[in-house]
């Protein structure tokens, strides 16, 4: 059998859609053993689908989704702080707010808030208003305007009583440090921004804001980094528990490590946030290859390094790879 258990391909294809692609080549190349889909999310664009197996129905606000059966509420940060929620309004990353996705959130429910592909970077300061924390600037006056990495500064005090009716987990999807730790070892929030950023935005400020609002509110865990600081807000600030989205979809795969002759996975672009920061592809390669199954890393940008022992972009010619494992 042949396990394709893929993440998207951010910006081109969804991971069901990477699957169908494999299998047509896998078939047209004349293979006609036995082939398992699982498409695969790690806390971004597809988690509803990860962590609501069974069927799932929406709420009254986009991004937020109850399990049939059981009543789980997940909260997809991707749908609402994601780069479509912004798109058109020109804001700079310095500007966004993750606000919206905290005046979502219901209240007195466990929730999981499944946190990655954001636009977001503001240390998840925005998603603790919508929760309802007050922030206070210098002179004591509540700060009534979403807070946003451009506006962190202003932020003295917070009153966060508001947040014992919120029943959090983080579902992330890396991990990381809010600020660069000292050594600068580790990914932190600020090797996430570029990628959210406007072309040519200066970003010079953002880690002198993100390190102002630790000061203000404290607290650390290796998630924080997520989301922009939507882990340090979960896990730091609410204090609610973090799990890797990575590795619940490599445990949600309930397969038979014995029916797996082949693993092909991948992602849109593969680097060293894939190999360090606990990536849904990460973790796939790693729970096969210690079992000894080969696993074909798959990606879609062309300038990636060799991160893995067996890779391959999408679009080149892998079936011939494929044969001297699988013959067929």
């Amino acid at each position: 059998m042949i396990l394709i258990a893929p993440d998207k391909f951010k910006g081109y294809y969804t991971a069901a859609e990477v699957c169908e692609a494999v299998v047509a080549r896998l078939r047209a190349a004349g293979y006609r053993g036995d082939v398992l889909c699982r498409p695969m999310s790690d806390g971004g664009e597809g988690a509803a689908d990860m962590l609501l197996p069974h069927g799932r129905r929406g709420g009254d606000t986009p991004g937020i989704y109850f399990d049939k059966d059981t009543g789980r509420c997940v909260a997809v940060s991707s749908e609402i702080v994601g780069f479509a929620a912004f798109e058109g309004s020109g804001l700079p990353l310095m500007r966004r707010s993750s606000f919206a996705l905290g005046r979502a959130i219901p209240r007195d429910v466990p929730v999981y808030v499944a946190v990655g592909g954001t636009a977001v970077a503001d240390g998840g300061a925005g998603f603790l208003q919508g929760l309802g924390v007050i922030f206070y600037d210098r002179s004591g006056s509540q700060i009534r305007e979403p807070l946003c990495p451009a506006t962190l500064h202003t932020v003295a005090d917070a009153d966060t009583s508001a947040l014992s009716h919120y029943r959090l987990t983080g579902v992330v999807d890396v991990e990381a440090s809010l600020i660069p730790q000292h050594g600068g070892r580790g990914l932190s929030a600020l090797d996430f921004a570029p990628q959210k950023a406007l072309p040519g935005e200066d970003l010079g400020g953002l880690a002198e804001a993100l390190r102002h609002l630790h000061d203000v509110l404290g607290g650390r865990s290796p998630w924080d980094g997520a989301g922009g600081g939507l882990g340090y807000a979960i896990a730091s600030v609410v204090g609610g528990p973090c799990v890797s989205g990575a590795r619940m979809a490599v445990d949600s795969l309930d397969v038979g490590d014995a029916d797996i002759k082949l693993v092909i996975t991948g992602e849109g672009r593969v680097d060293m946030q894939t190999s360090r920061g606990g990536k849904l592809v990460d973790a796939v390669y790693r729970r096969m290859a210690a079992r000894g199954i080969p696993v074909l890393v798959l990606y879609g940008a062309p300038d990636t390094e060799n991160f893995y022992p067996w890779m391959a972009p999408l679009d080149a010619d892998w079936i011939a790879r494929i044969r001297d494992i699988l013959p067929f």
